[in-house]
């Protein structure tokens, strides 16, 4: 089964205006907290084919992600996989499997619900705040529109190209 994701980051300039608006559009959050995330590939197998694995932990659960190549759209999209795991268990997997940890981050993270829409406000140390819709292209449209955000607000890089030069 192949999942598309389909989503558009924000880079911030006012988090409280955004925060009100989410709210008059009837965004219910949903969890809130620190937000930590480590990639693994082997020899670089995955980065030559523009593939991303990641390890997350967040609100008490981890999730293992498989991500593919950007694919041309409006708005960023890729093939995503994404399972819950038990973080430990998968960690000693990966690294008995030849897998490595190549990037870490953490960034405190609010996750919205918005109709069908995941809306998420990211904070990273030295960075900013963005704002992160996921959601079918119309739909993506239509929150950044009653949020204010246009297109000089896009944020085209993901937090791997901003943090380490990581191209995909």
């Amino acid at each position: 089964m192949t999942v598309y994701e389909i989503e558009q980051k924000y880079r911030l300039k006012d988090l409280a205006a955004v925060r009100r608006g989410l709210r008059a559009l009837g965004a219910k959050k949903i969890a809130s907290g620190r937000e930590t995330n480590e990639f693994f590939d082997r020899n670089g197998e995955l980065r030559k084919r523009k593939i991303a694995m990641r390890l997350r932990r967040y609100d008490g659960q981890s999730t293992l992600t498989l991500k593919g190549p950007k694919l041309r759209s409006r708005f960023t999209k890729r093939v995503e996989l994404e399972m819950p795991v038990e973080h430990s268990p998968l960690r000693s997997i990966l690294l008995l499997s030849g897998f490595r940890p190549v990037m870490k981050y953490t960034k405190n993270r609010e996750l919205y619900g918005l109709g069908k829409a995941r809306v998420t406000i990211d904070r990273l140390r030295g960075f900013g705040c963005f704002l992160e819709i996921e959601g079918t292209v119309s739909v993506i449209a239509r929150i950044a529109s009653g949020l204010g955000l246009g297109d000089g607000d896009r944020e085209p890089r993901s937090y791997l190209q901003m943090m380490f030069g990581w191209k995909h």
